[in-house]
Formats: C-alpha cells, structure tokens, sequence
C-alpha cells in the first residue's frame, strides 16, 4: 500500500543517524559528568558526616551498608518496572531519585534517622550504575565497547574531580576562618548534601532528551523485564564476586583510615582527588586496552592486582603505603568495563539492559551479609580480618575469568563481532561496486532485489547482514 515502507526499506538498519550519535554522546557524557559530581559529594563527606555528626563508628556503617545495598539485590524487580518508561526515561526517574535520597541526608541527626534517606538514594543509584553502561553501549560500535565505556568512566572521574575539588575548597575555607573544622563543618556538610541532590536532577533533566533508535525501541519492547539465561551464567558469577569484594572495600577502607588512622576529611578529600585524576586519565587507556587484549587478559590483571591490594590493606601499618593501596583500588574498579564489554558481546541485543540488572542483583546478593560478617570480624579480630576474608572472593575471580571465551560462548541472535562486521562491510562494498550506478533505483539489479528476500534465520540476524547476503 502507498505510504508503507517496501520489504527492502524494511530490511535497512533503523540506527541513529551521525548527528543523533553525537548528540547522545553529549548528552550522556554531561549526563554523566552531573551525576558522578552529586555521587561524590555525597561520598566524600560520607565518613566524616557519619562519624563526626552522627557518632558512629566502624562496625555500625557496615551494618548502614548493608541496609543501602538491599535496593541494588532488589534492582531486577525496579528495573522491571522503570523500564517500561524506556531506557533513557528510567534513567531520569533514577536520577531524582538519587537526588532526593542524597538532599534527604542534611535532616538526619541520628543512625536510625539516615536509614530512609540512604534506602531512597540507594535505589535511584544502583537504578543508575546499570543504566548509564547500558547507554553507553547503545552508542558503541562492534570493537569499541571498551573504549565507549572507558570514555565515559573518564568523563565520570573528571565529575569526581569536580566534585572532591569543591568539597575540599569549602572545607579548606571553613576550617580556616573557625579554626576549629569539626565544630563548624556540621551545616556545611548538610548543605553540600542538598546540592548533590540538586546536581543529580539536573542530569535527569538532560538525559530526558537522549536519543533512541528504532530498532532500541523494539528492542526495549521485546526485552524481557527479568532475564536470567544459563548461557550468561559466567557474567552473573563474576559480577556476584565482584559485589562481594565490593562490599568489603567501601564499607571498611575509608573508616580505617578515618578511625584506625585519625585521617580527617581534608585528608580524605585529598587523597580521593588525586585517584579520580588517575581514573579521568586512564579511563579511555583501560578501555582501549579492553578493546586490544580482550576481556579475559584485562580481568585476569585486574584481579591479580585486586589480591596485592587486599594483602596490603589488611598487613601494612604504614599510612602511605595504605594511601597507595587505597588509590590501587579505585585504580582497579576501571576494570569492571570487561565485565560489562563481555556481557555485550555474548548476548542479545534484547537481554543487554535486563541482564545488566540482573548482573547489579546478583552483585548486591551478598550485600546483607558480607558487610555484617565483616562488621563482626573488624569488632572481634581487628580491621585487618574484612579485607583477609575479601581475598576469597578474588581468587574466585581470577579462576573463573580463565574459562571466558567469547566466540564460544555467544548466544543466537548477538551482534556481530567487530571481525564479523567488517566482513559484512567488505561484502556490502563489493555487492555495491558490481551494481549499475543507478543503484538506488527500484530496478537496480538482482543483488539488490535480493535485500528484500526473506529467507531462514532473518529473524534473528542483523539487518546489516541481511543486506550483506
């Protein structure tokens, strides 16, 4: 009928255009810039606030821990639901979210009271965490993943420098015009709290407008809300140990320094600063290096690493080389990329932001009990037991890395590789160069009748393959 699209438009890749990439590019990276400087506000006054403010010690964090990391367990029901509002809506929803949470935090006067705020800002986060890799990757062409994400993890810590750079200056001018910094600091640290939350609606207010494509609106819309595939079962383990060494590492490194080691929150500023300057710079690095050497060689290294920085941590009493260990690991959590890159290349285009949600419960499974048990170790054996107990997880990790295999171990109907890709351009340009010059006519040849013939297995094979037979 006049008006609908012929067989052959149907078969065209429905993508972004250069114009739409480059603007969800932009959007995505302020996006990400905004949200990153409200999550490191947030965290860096953290320890000092709770310690100093609301008088608690290292053992009751672990238990605050536990309770803020029960959302991220719960993510694949919250995902279910906000992605229905497609991908880049539920972002913004996740973000004022945050946001809320986190202005929520400068009312709170005692433990119980800061345990609401931390469960509002602690979904709208970990909603976050797996959408932001998930929007990424939908601007990222086969062979760049790494790279995309390692852009971004950059443009993040660039947010982080931002952040911990006005955090420090403020506080820097506090303490010199009271003197006394933890008499004066209480109304500036809930005042930075609320501009946080300000910051991270301000993303959700630029993400709204994110492009998306055709064929990611009929993905979103053929997705399954929860998605749990035997076939992706290596993603899920490792992404379920790495929640688990997470948990010890944020909720013990920096109480250890702030109690153990009297490290003040200029200090601790201080230090967070010059490890998002590392990150800003080696972000895009590690994700090239992703991107050259594959997933398995990248996470074989990190966690090879994660192990000296556990072993460190828990041994050495010696501060600088704590500071050196505790750059390490913020160092390291740029290798997570291979995490997510892998799950890209093994899966469905479909099952990609469902099984990014799933990855972020099964991280957050352990999330009750592996900070109590560490809460409980700091109180009967000492702060070095959390990161002994830790090293399990590790050595885990870098066993089961050894059996990724990614050509192995796709699934039908995943994209192409960036060798398969290129093989299907070659094709595509040879096919072209054998047609009259009046190609694209509707009698252009036989080839080109052929785009629009379907034939067994289309249904699961890219248009751009498609065209390429």
């Amino acid at each position: 009928m006049e008006g609908e699209p012929t067989e052959r438009e149907a078969t065209r890749p429905r993508s972004l255009t250069s114009a739409e990439l480059a603007r969800g590019l932009t959007i995505l990276a302020f996006t990400t810039f905004t949200a990153t400087i409200a999550l490191n506000v947030a965290q860096a006054i953290g320890p000092n606030f709770m310690r100093q403010e609301l008088g608690m010690d290292g053992a009751q964090n672990g238990y605050l821990v536990a309770i803020r990391e029960l959302p991220g367990f719960l993510l694949i029901f919250v995902a279910a639901a906000l992605l229905r509002l497609g991908m880049a809506k539920a972002t913004a929803v996740s973000l004022v979210t945050m946001g809320v949470g986190y202005a929520l935090y400068a009312a709170t006067d005692s433990f119980a009271a800061i345990i609401v705020p931390t469960l509002i800002g602690s979904i709208g986060f970990h909603s976050w965490l797996q959408l932001q890799d998930a929007l990424g990757l939908s601007l990222a062409k086969p062979g760049e993943e790494g790279s995309i994400l390692g852009k971004f993890r950059g443009i993040g810590f660039a947010g982080t420098l931002i952040a911990l750079i006005a955090v420090l200056a403020i506080l820097f001018t506090v303490e010199r015009v009271s003197g006394d910094l933890a008499a004066a600091q209480g109304p500036w640290l809930r005042g930075l709290y609320v501009v946080s939350g300000i910051v991270a609606v301000v993303g959700a207010l630029a993400i709204w407008h994110f492009p998306v494509s055709e064929d990611a609106h009929a993905a979103a819309k053929a997705a399954p809300r929860i998605t749990w595939r035997r076939e992706y079962g290596l993603y899920y383990w490792l992404t379920f140990l790495d929640g688990s060494r997470q948990q010890i590492y944020f909720a013990f490194a920096p109480f250890v320094l702030v109690e153990e080691f009297g490290i003040d929150v200029v200090r601790l500023t201080s230090l967070l600063i010059v490890s998002a300057l590392i990150n800003w710079r080696a972000g895009p690095l590690v994700g090239r290096l992703v991107d050259r050497y594959g997933e398995k060689r990248i996470l074989t290294a990190g966690y090879s690493m994660h192990i000296l920085v556990f072993l460190g941590f828990a041994l050495s009493r010696n501060l600088w080389f704590l500071y050196l260990t505790y750059l390490g690991y913020n160092f390291l959590f740029l290798f997570s990329i291979g995490t997510s890159t892998y799950l890209r290349k093994i899966c469905r285009r479909e099952d990609l932001v469902p099984s990014l949600a799933m990855g972020v419960s099964l991280a957050h499974l352990t999330a009750i009990v592996v900070p109590v048990v560490g809460a409980a170790l700091w109180e009967r054996l000492g702060y070095q037991f959390p990161f002994l107990f830790g090293t399990v997880f590790i050595f885990i990790s870098l066993w089961l890395t050894q059996k990724i295999d990614v050509p192995r171990q796709r699934v039908a109907g995943a994209p192409p590789l960036a060798d398969e890709r290129e093989i299907g351009e070659a094709e595509m340009a040879a096919d072209a160069a054998l047609l009259p010059e009046a190609a694209d006519s509707e009698a252009a040849g036989p080839l080109a009748a052929m785009v629009g013939e379907r034939q067994p297995g289309d249904e699961e094979m890219p248009a751009w393959r498609r065209a390429a037979r």
